[in-house]
């Protein structure tokens, strides 16, 4: 990303707040200090009416992006108590669960989620998520599919139902969604995000795996996820990427 600023070159933060990292490589110093007026936006409408469950939902998630895991499940929690029939906010506050890794919690809020709305596409691959994370494969795949059902051009969900599918040991339909997750491309705002750069290696090492290694352009892939991740010596067909490429299939 172009534009950091190290806050070396000015000196100390200027925004005095303890809560912000001292420097973070995916957030500029302009998008810390719009987050921080944010928070403090949403802090001052809370004084003001402090049971609108709408200020809690929005300033939650600002809670986490700086690692406050605490006041981030605070205000998720509040934001779902003041308005229990919002399915977004339960999803929402499931993910943030997910994300700390507490399964049973965040099963139980996204399972919320999908009794008020059983078609969020969201809450459905934040369910599959939970449910392969506790092991649970076979009905993580059935809400994976159940979101491509409703929205085939759901990038998310080809990615996660391609994990899910490799771990059960079918890399052949794998392949099949890992290369429509690719076809679809980045999400609306068309920024490459890190689930998009791991599915060009998954792809590579799932053709490789399959021996497709020319005609399904494994190498190719591999380079692209590479040029994504901004590894180092990244040559186009390289010695150095297929020696890579094999180690990838190694560890499979």
């Amino acid at each position: 990303m172009t534009g950091d600023m190290d806050p070396n070159e000015h000196g100390e933060n200027q925004y005095n707040d303890p809560t912000i990292p001292p420097f973070a490589k995916v957030l500029t110093w302009k998008d810390i200090s719009k987050r921080v007026e944010a928070r403090n936006y949403w802090h001052y409408k809370q004084q003001q009416d402090r049971g609108n469950a709408r200020y809690h939902h929005f300033v939650a998630p600002l809670y986490g992006e700086i690692g406050d895991a605490k006041n981030e499940i605070k205000h998720h929690r509040l934001a779902c108590n003041y308005n229990s029939s919002n399915a977004n906010a339960r999803n929402d506050f499931g993910l943030a669960l997910l994300r700390q890794g507490k399964l049973d919690r965040a099963e139980k809020e996204i399972a919320e989620a999908l009794l008020i709305n059983p078609d969020h596409g969201l809450a459905l691959n934040n369910m599959a998520a939970v449910l392969a994370r506790k092991g649970k494969f076979s009905k993580a795949q059935s809400y994976c599919e159940k979101a491509i059902q409703l929205n085939p051009n759901d990038a998310m969900a080809h990615r996660n139902l391609a994990k899910i599918l490799d771990t059960l040991g079918n890399t052949r339909d794998a392949v099949k969604h890992n290369q429509i997750a690719i076809q679809l491309g980045p999400g609306k705002h068309g920024v490459t995000h890190h689930p998009d750069t791991m599915t060009f290696r998954n792809l590579a090492r799932q053709l490789v795996a399959r021996g497709q290694t020319v005609e399904g352009k494994a190498t190719a892939h591999y380079d692209q996820y590479r040029a994504l991740a901004y590894k180092k010596n990244v040559l186009p067909n390289s010695q150095k990427t297929v020696e890579l490429l094999q180690r990838t299939k190694t560890k499979a």
